[in-house]
């Protein structure tokens, strides 16, 4: 079964949040808006392939307050093979704040359900799965200095607890798990992992780089 899409026009803009399909190869030119930041999204459509791509998309049922989504979503379909590659990915300035992080967690998890939604017509084809985010600036110590924070202030708390009244303890015990979920979190994302479902999935993060005063990142996608 073949997903629908609209065409890709030379010289009409992409709309957010619609699906693309693409019978044959071509380059589709991502720029995040708030940064100009610039995704090559480089198409490699053989016989018996077509390519889908979506900006920020989510399927029409998820309401528009509810449903996150990622910067880029494409595949790549073989229907000879019956096989498919596919991309989740979000654009950031730069990764490394505790926030930042998490958000970007919950838009990857929320896109790849998105994803999923899609592909679920495709269920007998084997998929390559790419999960992750692009990005000028990947802060690994800063990662690594907020959980050893984390986990040095949780360790205080819990002793703290200790030697309070039952009613309050109870509710700063419920502020604390709130912390330890963040604390994995961000644990897993330091080990390129996201955990959804309780399922593990690798994440990958790729560096852009500058180039005539934009930052620009080439992604081959092909399967």
């Amino acid at each position: 079964m073949k997903i629908k899409g609209d065409r890709v026009k030379d010289n009409k803009p992409l709309v957010s949040g619609r699906l693309y399909r693409l019978d044959q190869s071509r380059t589709v030119i991502f720029e995040e808006g708030e940064t100009g930041d610039v995704v090559n999204i480089i198409f490699t459509i053989g016989n018996h392939q077509y390519g889908i791509y979506g900006n920020e998309y989510k399927p029409p049922f998820i309401d528009d307050k509810g449903g996150k989504k990622a910067d880029i979503l494409v595949l790549v379909v073989d229907d000879k093979r019956r096989s498919f590659c596919s991309w989740v990915l979000d654009v950031k300035k730069s990764v490394g704040g505790e926030d930042v992080i998490c958000h970007l967690v919950e838009q990857l998890i929320q896109s790849v359900k998105h994803k999923r939604a899609i592909t679920t017509y495709l269920e007998e084809y084997e998929e390559e799965q790419h999960i992750g985010y692009i990005t000028r600036d990947l802060q690994r110590d800063r990662i690594q200095e907020t959980i050893c924070k984390k986990r040095e202030y949780l360790d205080k708390e819990k002793a703290n607890i200790k030697g309070m009244p039952a009613l309050i303890g109870m509710e700063a015990h419920l502020s604390l798990l709130k912390e330890e979920a963040k604390l994995r979190l961000i644990s897993a994302f330091q080990n390129d992992c996201i955990e959804t479902g309780g399922r593990t999935y690798k994440i990958e993060g790729y560096i852009s780089r500058e180039q005539n005063g934009k930052f620009v990142y080439d992604l081959e996608a092909a399967c």
